[in-house]
């Protein structure tokens, strides 16, 4: 799987097999204009002097350029089988920015912006003059959670070194190749070949998909019929003190803070289901970043454009209050990512490939519980404050970072990390399915459950 070049500044490699079942799920949205998972991070920053003035734009399109060299995955494209790069000249250099870098009208909000999203065969970003905010999207094969506020990070770091003079048509373009992100299976240097251990480990986490069948879901908008629209999101940050208060209970309690979240999360579907449903078992996603498991220099920053993340489904019954599911995530964080889980990464993938292309039928309502994702603490990702190389130079102030994926189904995604001492969180939904007042308020349930659960 490792890159090769096919022709004169042609670059070329097989698709991994994680790659290919993400990209799978989220091409089956194409036809509607839309890219199920697609994932999206933002930030909002503040701009001193001398870094501000009229050549601001010009200094953040240099930067994207420069972004390119130093993360060329960014600008690879997909095929059915096949990743593929082309090393640009100055001209191609210049068309893809065009393509990619956007500077968007003063009116419209960032929720607006993410709501119109298209696919595109390239990562893009966007700026958003009035609110300051500099937007990234792209294909959930290309990145995840984590790489993606990486990818963030590194704009804002190539932006300080673009107005040190750094021309993106004076760098050794054909360099970065060298650059370019390996699959999650290369990486990992798993076997071709499947022994019957790693067959029995894939099925054991193939078979916790079937948790998914007759799960409790958040009342919905519609019926089956019902076509998806734009995806949208609620928000809510803690306060410092609040946030606080949360952890110092939490490790009283001998408990993660994720755990307590995430215990959380399904108390507000449960709260959110219709009367009838409330009996059901919740079944989540337990996600889990592979980078720090993989090997140097595969676990830095500099591989933020790849794709590596696992995870499988957990169920909990109604009858368990919430101290009873708080342990029960709490130990099944704390067994984390075993080397069993590792090894059967390909067959897994194979696995869930193989029932794609099946497209069984799903009986009963769609699902449509509130997931949840995390990517802890984001200053670890993205750094707070950037300075210039030059004395004197100005910085760039991060002022608030966020992350997200498009949703084309009736599924809410609930995304938490923490950002200068604050707890955030991201709800995201389709607009088709959801008035904007539920997700807000379902927000509004989850501070209230945190807080009465753990006495604050």
């Amino acid at each position: 799987m490792t890159w090769s070049e096919s022709r004169p500044g042609h670059y070329q490699r097989r698709i991994g097999e994680n790659e290919k079942f993400i990209k799978a799920i989220g091409d089956r949205a194409h036809a509607s204009g839309r890219e199920h998972w697609s994932i999206t991070s933002q930030a909002s920053f503040k701009v001193t002097e001398p870094l501000q003035g009229d050549d601001l734009l010009t200094k953040l399109s240099r930067a994207w350029k420069n972004l390119r060299f130093e993360h060329p995955s960014i600008a690879s494209t997909a095929e059915e089988e096949t990743l593929n790069y082309v090393v640009p000249d100055t001209n191609a250099l210049d068309r893809w920015a065009n393509e990619t870098f956007f500077v968007h009208d003063e009116n419209i909000s960032a929720g607006d912006l993410i709501a119109s999203f298209k696919p595109s065969p390239y990562m893009t970003a966007h700026y958003i003059p009035k609110s300051s905010q500099l937007i990234l999207h792209t294909a959930h094969w290309r990145t995840d959670g984590f790489g993606a506020l990486q990818l963030l990070n590194a704009f804002f770091e190539a932006f300080c070194a673009a107005t040190s003079g750094r021309d993106p048509s004076s760098l050794p373009w054909g360099e970065e190749v060298g650059r370019l992100v390996p699959s999650v299976e290369e990486v990992l240097n798993l076997p071709i070949t499947v022994t019957p251990e790693i067959k029995a480990t894939a099925d054991r986490y193939i078979s916790t998909l079937a948790h998914v069948t007759g799960a409790v879901g958040v009342s919905y908008l519609g019926d089956k019929s019902t076509l998806p629209s734009g995806t949208r999101s609620a928000r809510l940050t803690l306060s410092q003190p609040t946030t606080r208060a949360i952890f110092e209970a939490c490790k009283a309690r001998d408990i993660n803070v994720l755990s307590a979240v995430h215990a959380s999360v399904a108390a507000i579907t449960f709260a959110g289901a219709p009367a009838d449903s409330k009996h059901k078992h919740y079944t989540s996603t337990m996600r889990f970043s592979l980078r720090p498991y993989l090997p140097e220099p595969y676990n830095t920053p500099r591989f933020a454009s790849g794709l590596y993340t696992g995870g499988y489904m957990f169920r909990i019954p109604a009858s368990q209050s919430w101290t009873e599911n708080t342990r029960r995530y709490n130990d099944e964080y704390h067994l984390g990512v075993t080397r069993e889980f590792l090894l059967a990464r390909r067959q897994y993938a194979l696995d869930v490939q193989s029932l794609l292309r099946k497209n069984p039928p799903v009986d009963g309502p769609p699902p449509s519980e509130v997931d949840i994702s995390s990517v802890d603490d984001a200053e670890l990702l993205v750094c707070p404050v950037h300075k210039s190389g030059e004395e004197d130079g100005g910085s760039v102030e991060i002022l608030d970072v966020s992350i997200g994926v498009e949703t084309l189904t009736r599924q809410m995604y609930c995304f938490v990390w923490t950002f200068r001492d604050q707890m955030k969180f991201n709800l995201v939904y389709n607009e088709a399915f959801y008035d904007a007042i539920v997700p807000l308020e379902l927000l509004a349930k989850l501070k209230e459950v945190l807080q009465t659960e753990l006495h604050i």
